[in-house]
């Protein structure tokens, strides 16, 4: 669309000056991520070779307590945090989000519909039980499951059969070409559980009583509820390339900002990723640690919750964002560790793709909608007539940045005649408010930080397009559009990278002005890591990679 004027809303400037500190940011150089505006720090991709080993670290979620640590289930930032280091999948992300064969050995897609995958020989449990091809049948197929609940349930709608053909082979057969398919193997689709222990294990798999049971580099040690998750060495880990160097990492659940801040800025905590936004300029100048910035496909966003009501309405999320000055928002509020982001899905998700040129002149085709246009917004209102009654904004309890852009969705929505009030739900009940329907009753918008987990752009659109019915996890305002249907198909079931990339751009050019989410800003990684220790990924990588397998000492012993 085009914009009517470039005039800046006075109360959302004021809302982002209020958050006002320091713009432009970096750390140690690492390598250069993609996707990054001009005038953006560096960014680092991967921090420098670890050293040496090191006995214990401490390490902080600061996202909480995780929910769960059944892989079927992992989609919040904690319990990704701790999974993709204990269990792992049969492709793996790379830290500069490229992909890789993990416990799939080879990956054969012998045609179209057809992908065979040779399981790793020699690789075993925890407990010493042989990885063999009954696993991982197992566990695909758990995603299926309604009783489980899987989250990545929706990877495998095109999926015919998974049938073991070997005693270390798995064949799988497609109803129609799927292109998504092989890059969610690297995700939580692709994670490989024990069959015999899960089965055992039940509902109680993955909880603190249950346990779980992987292949990953560390092994599940203790999980305290409300207190902490300790993980070990697994000292049978097949990969020699990563194999552990620190003996013992717990996870302290510490989701409040300021409690955070202060933990890393006395040491008492040797890392986190997410680090508090707000303490950039703190962390930047402490002399316990650095403060990494990476590449990210995190988007920091607002969305509807239901498919009634003014929030349901396509106008009413194109006028809230135009009251919003992105580019503001991120120099005041992301402390210049990130960049305005137009839709969905951020750059760096196709940095590795053969068809990176197609898609990038795909984002770059749409509106540039990082400057406000107040009056096109106000004209979208009078059209929608919302009307008086008040709008409720959804946000986790102590995190600091979904409070802020809580803050200023409210005076955008303010200069706009709307009423928009905020609740607060702990860290847990956050968590399920994305998975349980009756969460969100009585609700219209949730702001939050959103990422995608591996390197395809159709793991996460489709999400929101699609009816809730074929693969639709998060379309709660009922939207429906045949044309972005339609060519999300087409771009799935197209084997050519550069053909799905054309069908894909045309479906993002359908979806991305109805504003399913209200893309604010891709959200540079902040990873805060004790200059005594080296080696993790600085990347969004390392939700789904076995980031602290690399984690060691910064100097040799």
């Amino acid at each position: 669309m085009e914009f009517r004027s470039r005039r800046n809303a006075a109360l959302i400037t004021a809302a982002l000056v209020a958050a006002a500190a320091t713009a432009g940011c970096g750390g140690k150089d690492g390598g250069s991520g993609d996707g990054a505006a001009a005038g953006s720090p560096k960014l680092t991709v991967l921090t420098p070779p670890a050293q040496g080993e090191v006995d214990r670290v401490t390490w902080a979620l600061a996202t909480g307590e995780p929910t769960t640590l059944d892989p079927a289930r992992t989609g919040d930032f904690s319990s990704a945090n701790v999974v993709s280091n204990v269990c792992e999948g049969l492709m793996q992300v790379q830290p500069d989000f490229s992909l890789k064969p993990n416990l799939a050995e080879k990956v054969d897609q012998r045609d179209p519909t057809t992908l065979v995958l040779d399981i790793r020989p020699g690789v075993v449990f925890w407990d010493g039980a042989k990885l063999t091809a009954d696993d991982v049948v197992y566990s695909l197929k758990r995603h299926t499951d309604p009783k489980v609940q899987g989250i990545a349930a929706s990877a495998f709608l095109s999926v015919a059969s998974i049938k073991k053909t070997g005693p270390l082979q798995v064949t799988i057969r497609f109803r129609q070409p799927d292109s998504a398919f092989l890059p969610a193997l690297a995700g939580i689709a692709g994670v490989v559980n024990q069959k015999a222990f899960t089965e055992k294990a039940g509902k109680a798999y993955g909880t603190p009583g249950g346990g779980v049971m992987c292949t990953g580099p560390f092994e599940l040690a203790k999980w305290q509820p409300g207190e902490s998750v300790t993980i070990t060495a697994n000292e049978r880990y097949w990969n020699a390339e990563l194999k552990p160097k620190v003996k013992t990492l717990q996870f302290r659940f510490i989701a409040d900002s300021s409690t955070l801040t202060s933990a890393l800025l006395a040491g008492e905590v040797d890392g986190a990723y997410n680090a508090p936004v707000g303490s950039v300029s703190a962390l930047q100048k402490s002399d316990k640690g650095t403060l990494y910035l990476g590449p990210s496909t995190a988007s920091v966003s607002f969305g509807p919750t239901r498919d009634s009501g003014p929030a349901a309405d396509p106008r009413v999320r194109e006028a809230l964002d135009l009251a919003i000055d992105k580019r503001a928002f991120v120099k005041n509020v992301l402390r210049g560790a990130g960049e305005p982001l137009k839709t969905l899905t951020p750059p760096f998700v196709y940095a590795g793709s053969p068809a990176k040129a197609i898609y990038q002149q795909g984002y770059d085709a749409l509106a540039d909608n990082a400057e406000p246009d107040l009056d096109r917004a106000k004209q979208l209102i009078a059209e929608a007539k919302p009307g008086k009654q008040p709008l409720t904004i959804v946000i986790p309890s102590g995190d600091q940045l979904s409070l802020q852009v809580a803050t200023i969705l409210q005076a955008a929505g303010k200069s706009l005649g709307l009423t928009m009030k905020i609740k607060q739900l702990q860290p847990t009940e956050f968590s399920a408010f994305f998975y349980d329907p009756s969460k969100r009753a009585g609700t219209d918008f949730v702001a939050t930080t959103g990422y995608i987990e591996t390197p395809s752009v159709l793991n996460y659109a489709p999400l929101f397009v699609r009816p809730a019915d074929r693969g639709g996890l998060f379309n709660w305002s009922g939207y429906a559009n045949p044309v972005a249907e339609k060519e999300l198909m087409a771009a799935q079931t197209e084997i050519d990278p550069a053909k799905s990339a054309e069908h894909f751009v045309k479906a993002q050019a359908a979806f991305a002005p109805d504003r399913l989410q209200v893309s604010l800003a891709v959200s540079y990684e902040r990873l805060f890591l004790s200059k005594k220790l080296t080696g993790v990924p600085a990347s969004i990588a390392y939700i789904t990679s076995p980031w602290a397998a690399r984690l060691g000492a910064a100097d040799q012993p």
